[in-house]
């Protein structure tokens, strides 16, 4: 895979409009993401060929983006069985280990002089060392990707701080309005129990986005939403400098959820 090493100085900081397409106006790591993603298409790399999705705003208060994606539903690798929300690693079933090295397009670096290693045991959201991006074979979108830490030390689906630190940092990268970053845990619709994140564009503003939030805890940049279409935690940084402590701090409510058996 390419190496993309990037410093604070790529962050885009300021909101993008929505006047164009993903990548009418792209950042570096817009490039190196799409123009790779578009090369392994060409390849054939992928479980089939994605083309224009009929795409529409469903009526309703919701504003829901519904897409029609026919090939994802039927030639998309059958999930994995989830037994637990804690289900431990299975080396044996498929697993990102597994994948063609033609599927990973990018090793994301932080600068040497900016980064801060891997974490440790300490319980620190440093970013990992690096993420690895590869093309999801069965995508949902133009430039869907999985963001896979180290792959090797065979983590289970369970999102961690390091992890959610370096996929923020990823977005900061991206200069389009629609690059979208999520996980999709175990009993929450995760197809495979193999720690990743997932990113796409979508040319379509969401609901979410400007929704009104109902402060709960504003010392630690906490609030809930209700008028979407699930109640949701919403965790506020102000920049850059905050994405450690905001990483802390969602992965404890991911992890209370877990103890009361809720998926997220």
């Amino acid at each position: 895979p390419q190496d993309f090493v990037y410093g604070e100085e790529d962050f885009v900081l300021q909101g993008a409009g929505w006047g164009g397409e993903p990548g009418s106006a792209p950042s570096r790591f817009d490039r190196a993401l799409l123009e790779s993603w578009s090369d392994r298409m060409e390849r054939g790399l992928f479980r089939y060929r994605l083309g224009p999705l009929p795409t529409r705003v469903l009526p309703g208060p919701m504003s829901l983006v519904a897409q029609l994606n026919v090939q994802r539903g039927t030639e998309r690798r059958p999930p994995q069985a989830v037994l637990s929300l804690r289900q431990p690693f299975d080396p044996q079933a498929f697993n990102f280990t597994r994948m063609r090295p033609g599927e990973v397009l990018l090793r994301l670096r932080r600068a040497a002089d900016e980064g801060e290693g891997g974490g440790g045991g300490d319980g620190r959201a440093a970013a990992p060392d690096h993420l690895l991006v590869a093309i999801n074979v069965s995508p949902l979108e133009r430039g869907h990707v999985l963001l896979l830490p180290e792959p090797g030390r065979g983590l289970p689906q369970a999102l961690t701080a390091p992890l959610l630190r370096g996929g923020l940092e990823a977005a900061l990268l991206s200069a389009h309005p629609g690059f979208r970053l999520g996980f999709n845990g175990l009993g929450a619709c995760a197809s495979l129990n193999h720690l990743h994140l997932h990113a796409f564009y979508l040319g379509r503003p969401l609901l979410v986005e400007s929704a009104p939030a109902q402060p709960l805890c504003p010392a630690r940049g906490l609030s809930l939403l209700r008028d979407v279409p699930a109640p949701a935690f919403l965790f506020y940084a102000a920049g850059p400098a905050g994405l450690e402590a905001l990483a802390r701090d969602v992965c404890r409510a991911a992890e209370h959820l877990t103890d009361t058996g809720l998926a997220y």
